[in-house]
């Protein structure tokens, strides 16, 4: 009689697995089919209009009304300056279609500023038409209003471009905007030198808060991104969203984990005194540091994950649009 309860039970328990299996299996089939579905059945969003090339530099002059010389030696000293990021770029046809959309798009692209708190500008001047647009990133929107972008654009470069000194106004603008931003003092400069290099060496425990809050936007930006990728790089975000998941489950599981050991741990002490055994104790510990290792690990990789989808997918400069657009004369 017992050896056929048990062989009951134990043909009870197969079932069970076997039917846990087969729910297994259904769910990762699932899965799998709702990710290809993802990846090739939803229709893809057409990214906006291809910009230019990102120029490499941060003085293009692709008409010549400037000297290598004076366009080289600006890009130095614009690439030097650690109070904005500023590119200039210069053609003599804008695109076709609307011109500041493409403006915004072509800000970001570059990635203008994303390096310095989003404290980039980007002046596009063509010649053809004789237009003049600046845009400014997020991080200078307070101290550069587009009422103010558009008095340095009138005062300092429209007046000197109406007589053909194309380099003087280019003197004058970039001048008066780094007056804006702070001054030109060698002082002030090294300070502000020193401030970015302090801001850089920030410990990997005082970056976590800031790379968690960022996580909302980080998950709108990598959709959006899926929703215009092609096939290639939706695989590779499915691939990048998988692991960070992975990550995610890992760590909620080691808390947890350690969470119950710690609750776990006076009865554990006391079942030692009373029988004294040190295996279950020294199991408990073990997992609990284990576990505490095994959280401040996910939280790291996790910290680094949302960093890497933060600069790929949501820091191309941040420019929404803030700027001005002026028109010049033709030179007498």
């Amino acid at each position: 009689m017992p050896d056929a309860f048990f062989r009951v039970r134990n043909d009870d328990a197969n079932r069970v697995s076997q039917r846990e299996v087969r729910i297994a299996l259904a769910g990762l089939v699932g899965i799998a089919v709702v990710v290809v579905l993802l990846v090739f059945a939803l229709p893809r969003t057409p990214p906006p209009p291809a910009s230019l090339a990102d120029p490499g530099e941060a003085f293009v002059d692709r008409t010549g009304i400037v000297s290598p010389q004076f366009a080289h030696e600006w890009a130095g000293a614009l690439l030097n300056d650690d109070r904005a990021q500023i590119v200039v770029y210069v053609d003599r046809r804008p695109p076709e279609g609307e011109f500041a959309a493409w403006a915004i798009q072509t800000a970001s692209e570059w990635k203008v500023g994303a390096a310095k708190d989003d404290t980039g500008v980007v002046l596009f001047v063509f010649t053809e038409p004789r237009l003049a647009r600046i845009e400014v990133g997020y991080g200078l929107e307070d101290r550069l209003t587009d009422a103010r972008v558009r008095r340095l654009l009138e005062d300092h470069l429209v007046p000197a471009f109406a007589l053909g000194r194309y380099e003087q106004g280019f003197d004058d603008l970039i001048g008066a905007m780094r007056k804006e931003l702070g001054g030109e003092d060698a002082a002030s400069i090294q300070a502000r030198a020193a401030a970015a290099r302090k801001r850089d060496d920030v410990s990997w425990i005082a970056q976590v808060g800031p790379a968690f809050a960022r996580t909302p936007r980080v998950i709108a930006a990598t959709a959006g991104a899926f929703v215009q990728g092609d096939v290639g790089t939706r695989i590779a975000i499915v691939v990048a969203s998988g692991v960070a998941l992975a990550i995610a489950a890992f760590g909620v599981a080691m808390f947890g984990n350690t969470v119950w050991r710690l609750i776990r741990l006076p009865s554990t002490l006391r079942a030692r005194r009373v029988e004294g055994s040190r295996s279950a104790l020294s199991t408990s510990v073990y997992e609990i540091v284990m576990g505490c290792a095994g959280v401040g690990i996910a939280v790291t990789l996790l910290m680094f994950v949302l960093l890497a989808g933060d600069s790929l997918f949501t820091r191309k400069g941040s420019f929404a649009g803030a700027g001005a657009m002026v028109t010049w004369q033709a030179p007498r």
